[in-house]
């Protein structure tokens, strides 16, 4: 699979840092991190560091021009999106796919 995380604007490449991290952001980070282990293909997005990412999705783009930053971070499966306004859990990555099986 290959996952696309389009995430909001972050004070590094994956928000944290700081003395204070997100729980959240922590979550997501080892969620990439295993995903990667298990031969996933996983990008993580920012519209400052990356915009091409983001214009380059029609799906993305389309729903941003629509909808502004407050539905990031849209995270998508395979070209899919996934989710938008929140971060997945493990299973909702999967949960598609299998029942396309």
């Amino acid at each position: 699979m290959k996952i696309d995380f389009f995430d909001p604007e972050m004070c590094c490449s994956t928000g944290v840092c700081g003395t204070s991290p997100d729980p959240e952001l922590i979550r997501v980070g080892e969620m990439v991190e295993k995903l990667k282990t298990e031969g996933h293909t996983v990008a993580r997005h920012m519209l400052s560091r990356d915009s091409t990412a983001f214009t380059s999705n029609k799906h993305v783009y389309e729903i941003m021009l629509k909808q502004g930053m407050k539905v990031l971070p849209i995270v998508t499966v395979d070209g899919e999106i996934r989710t938008k306004g929140r971060y997945p859990q493990m299973d909702e990555l999967f949960a598609a796919k299998e029942s396309e099986s």
